[in-house]
């Protein structure tokens, strides 16, 4: 097999086993919201945070060196390995010794004790990303999607069984550390990878200067997408924090499905094409994503109600209204997610590492600036965020590259355009009860339809020729074939 078809292969596994993962997450998290009361699960989510956080240190840099170089050197990986398990003892060290007495404080004695037992979750990623790094460049994807669905699965199996026996935040807990362990030990297993332990530190140097940046980006990515999730748990509490958590998940579900799946290909794709013709490259990425993922984004906000009561729960009523609020975000989310990669594939690294400060500065500002009016205001400034950074993002962009909002919104603007109209009467008919049907998934299933009713009808009656224009766009061009009397090259 060559090289392009392993890593296409590659690609298309750790896709699979991305999208099994957030399946099986997603219902995990779902029935999870079911069992545990608000406080609880609002708590939990509080300490994954600060435990996701603490994680960054270990599953950023080191490995992605080892996967780039030329060759593979058991005694620079074996070095890799043990500073991975320096790291990863200095964080659990960290988590005991300030992240549990500030939960014990702030929060109450059992958030203490669940950060600390998620203190196992770093230290089994750091026995695992050497040995995953070696499963990945033999290109063994395959394998490696299995063991990463494996461990979902078995958390899954185990955050649910726990539950339902009354271990209550625990559940989630339990579920996480064996996913985390069940995913290190098989990849261990099947990894030729074996650590030694290594007296020269020669290559230390290297390991410290390639993961420096990339744990630096991480870092900001991390406090620009969670700020607002920051301000929300410390000002707003954990009660609160569960709302805005469960009206995030299902968006949460649809990035991963979607932003990022396409986010790799178009970063493969913007870097082979040539300068004069990127504008064309951003145009199509841009129209073939609103064509699809605006009406994802509208249509869950306008039928959040009845979808937040029949997959959360009666409880979970006050996430829906936020949900409806974040569906507004749609149009931002198509036009400037792949403005960082678009960046990047023009050798911009510095330029795209701002455009990720614009969005720590503006998310974390405004929901400051809103906490005091309650979690609604913080909704809305976050809505509001995504618009203004927009605005600034495109500045950036035109300056380095001469790409434009007004480009960018010519090409998303008519699916957008549909997508709020649906957005409107789908909601409205919802809040209405304009057809009256007794049960909540009937109601959901005819709202759905009559979503993409609407929104098919708008686009082939008011703006036909472009949508199918950017449909033809997802053929695949067929190899031409040499002119009579050539030969083929």
């Amino acid at each position: 097999m060559s090289l392009k078809n392993k890593s296409i292969t590659g690609a298309f596994f750790n896709l699979s086993a991305n999208g099994f993962a957030q399946v099986i997450n997603f219902v995990v998290y779902a029935i999870m919201a079911r069992i545990l009361g608000v406080e609880e699960f609002g708590l939990v989510a509080i300490c994954l945070m600060v435990v996701e956080f603490c994680n960054l240190f270990v599953t950023v840099g080191i490995s992605q060196n080892l996967i780039q170089r030329e060759k593979w050197d058991d005694q620079f990986a074996s070095l890799s390995f043990w500073v991975l398990m320096g790291v990863s003892v200095a964080i659990a060290i960290f988590i005991f010794a300030i992240a549990v007495p500030v939960a014990w404080y702030t929060y109450s004695e059992l958030a203490a004790q669940l950060i600390a037992a998620l203190s196992i979750i770093p230290i089994a990623n750091g026995f695992r990303l050497v040995h995953k790094a070696r499963l990945e460049r033999d290109f063994r994807n395959k394998a490696l999607a299995a063991y990463d669905m494996a461990g979902v699965l078995a958390g899954g199996i185990v955050s649910v069984v726990t539950a339902l026996q009354g271990f209550g935040a625990w559940a989630i807990i339990f579920g996480k550390v064996v996913q985390a362990v069940v995913s290190t030990v098989l990849t261990w297993v099947q990894s030729s990878f074996r650590p030694v332990w290594v007296t020269d530190r020669s290559d230390l140097p290297e390991i410290i200067v390639f993961a420096k940046p990339l744990i630096a980006t991480s870092f900001v990515n991390f406090f620009s997408t969670k700020a607002s999730n920051i301000v929300i748990a410390f000002f707003l509490g954990a009660s609160t924090f569960a709302y805005a958590s469960v009206a995030r998940q299902g968006f949460s579900v649809i990035n991963n499905l979607t932003f990022q799946p396409l986010n790799r290909i178009a970063l493969a794709g913007l870097s082979r094409v040539e300068t004069l013709r990127l504008n064309h490259a951003f145009s199509r990425i841009t129209g073939m994503t609103a064509l699809f993922v605006v009406p994802v984004y509208f249509g869950v906000g306008a039928v959040a109600h009845p979808f937040i009561e029949l997959v959360f729960g009666e409880k979970w009523e006050p996430s829906a209204h936020l949900l409806s609020i974040l569906a507004l975000l749609a149009p931002t989310q198509v036009m400037a997610y792949y403005l960082p990669n678009l960046l990047i594939s023009q050798g911009k690294p510095n330029q795209a590492f701002t455009l990720n400060m614009i969005n720590l500065v503006v998310n974390l500002a405004l929901p400051l600036m809103l906490v005091y009016w309650g979690l609604t205001a913080v909704v809305i400034g976050i809505v509001l965020s995504g618009y203004i950074t927009l605005l600034m993002k495109f500045a950036v962009v035109k300056k380095h590259i001469g790409i434009s909002l007004r480009e960018a919104i010519a090409n998303t603007w008519r699916f957008s355009l549909a997508g709020l109209v649906m957005y409107g009467a789908v909601l409205y008919s919802e809040r209405t009860d304009l057809f009256g049907l007794s049960t909540i998934i009937a109601e959901l299933a005819v709202l759905v339809a009559m979503g993409a009713l609407i929104y098919s009808a708008i686009l082939l009656v008011c703006f036909r020729k472009h949508t199918f224009t950017v449909l033809r766009e997802l053929r695949v061009t067929p190899k031409m074939k040499p002119p009579e009397g050539k030969a083929k090259t």
